[in-house]
């Protein structure tokens, strides 16, 4: 029986910058995709700007300081790689946290069961003190301390990014209460993500990273889920569930070679929604990070969203991945062996 998933749009017209491959355009298909068939299982939500408090609960004040700075100054990069400010990028960060925010809220408020914050500048590469990698603030991060502040002490961090969520990490990694699974492709930026990092002091065991090899796709992500993610979630029995939900492992994305398909993606949305309902009342949000192929990003969002309402899979126009899988077995076999699944 299909439902309704709540939603925010937070496009950040103003965070651009000519050249760049983390600009509005990623949206292009956005609102036509929201006002179609899937309407009517849509509910949007107004995001809000994030309070100060709410962003120092993750991060240090010389961050914020940082980048008012580098906006006031006009158009720069704020590191030594390609991420950028306009003069709007910070008041843009604090309403892409804020999106995921206005869910929490509503989760807090059983307004809201199942979301998805279609927000941008993304987040799971900024530190406690560092932008990085596109990212200026952790939206999934702040989300997370919010929602323990609001009594969901036990959270579950899933990232499906091609990259490594780095900066969630190592905001999470000491914290026992936050379990912070991710899948990303090995060997490219940020160059973290190592399966035998698994979390340090308290926090020990509260990580597990799956690195993979370049052209795994829809057939290696079914192992990993059945073999891996579900197991994990399971042990650690989150109250609430989040998902940086990176759609830059598509075949088709510029930036990355992982395969994965709109199909494969609607699968993985489907098992997770399903565990969330099994584990946490379907207390579920997702929040987008990266995706640089635009129209593929469309596609994966939608398929993701109907699987999140429990819709049948809409055809997938760009169809299976061109190139052959590597075997994961033994990838698979030493992350279960590692973390005892």
């Amino acid at each position: 029986m299909s439902h309704r998933v709540s939603y925010c749009v937070v496009p950040s017209p103003g965070h651009d910058a000519a050249g760049h491959v983390e600009v509005p355009g990623r949206f292009a298909s956005f609102e036509a995709m929201l006002a179609g068939p899937l309407a009517a299982h849509l509910q949007q939500v107004a995001a809000r700007p994030a309070a100060q408090e709410e962003i120092l609960a993750v991060h240090a004040p010389a961050l914020l300081e940082r980048l008012n700075l580098a906006c006031r100054q006009g158009p720069q990069y704020v590191d030594y790689g390609d991420t950028y400010v306009s003069s709007s990028s910070l008041d843009d960060a604090k309403l892409a946290a804020g999106g995921v925010l206005s869910l929490i809220d509503g989760l807090a408020e059983n307004r809201v069961t199942c979301g998805f914050a279609l927000v941008r500048p993304p987040g799971h590469h900024a530190t406690a003190d560092e932008p990085m990698g596109f990212c200026l603030l952790n939206n999934v991060a702040v989300a997370a301390r919010a929602a323990q502040a609001r009594g969901y002490r036990r959270v579950a961090i899933v990232d499906f990014d091609v990259h490594h969520g780095n900066g969630t990490q190592a905001i999470f990694e000491a914290d026992p209460d936050v379990y912070y699974l991710s899948t990303h492709q090995w060997g490219i930026y940020p160059g973290t993500g190592r399966a035998v990092d698994v979390g340090r002091g308290p926090g020990k065991g509260s990580v597990l990273n799956i690195p993979l090899p370049a052209l795994a796709g829809a057939d290696a992500f079914e192992r990993l889920t059945d073999e891996i993610i579900l197991p994990a979630l399971r042990r650690f029995s989150p109250d609430l569930l989040l998902v940086s939900a990176g759609f830059d492992a598509h075949w088709r994305d510029p930036l990355a070679n992982l395969q994965l398909t709109c199909h494969a993606y609607y699968e993985l949305g489907r098992r997770l929604i399903g565990l969330a309902g099994e584990l946490c009342d379907g207390r579920l949000i997702m929040v987008l990070e990266g995706g640089y192929d635009p129209a593929a990003l469309g596609a994966s969002v939608e398929a993701t969203l109907c699987a999140l309402a429990a819709l049948g899979p809409p055809q997938d126009p760009f169809g299976p991945a061109p190139r052959p899988e590597p075997d994961v077995q033994d990838l698979v076999r030493r992350v279960v062996a590692q973390h005892g699944l």
